[in-house]
């Protein structure tokens, strides 16, 4: 079987991407098995804040987004909120307004991520 698949280039060396998604639950636990994407988990911490936990440890932040996928159009959005590198974690907040507001579980339903970390603390080179 192929596969379709390709390497990004990056004038960072040391450059990790997660890209996921996971299904909020309303206000009960999130299902890791609903995940996509490897080397991470996701627990939900409280009303719109979830906690996703990397399994590696990482040097530092280079850029965090996240975005709400909703089987309904609502004025919903997601913001990225406390990362700390040594606990290994990304909070993730879902918002109507400035109130952190869970996601209701239903299909269609979820929230979307990319998170790119450097693997180093070392100033990057550019050119050749």
């Amino acid at each position: 079987m192929k596969r379709n698949t390709t390497v990004p280039r990056t004038l960072v060396r040391e450059e990790v991407r997660f890209s996921g998604s996971f299904a909020p639950n309303g206000a009960s636990a999130v299902a890791n098995s609903s995940n996509k994407g490897l080397g991470w988990t996701v627990a939900r911490t409280s009303a719109g804040l979830f906690t996703i936990t990397f399994t590696d440890a990482f040097a530092s932040l280079q850029s965090a987004r996240a975005c709400t996928q909703l089987a309904v159009a609502a004025n919903m959005t997601a913001q990225i909120g406390v990362v700390s590198l040594s606990a290994k974690t990304v909070q993730i907040r879902t918002l109507v307004g400035a109130v952190e507001t869970d996601i209701a579980a239903a299909a269609g339903n979820r929230i979307n991520f990319e998170i790119v970390f450097r693997n180093s603390a070392a100033k990057p080179e550019y050119g050749a």
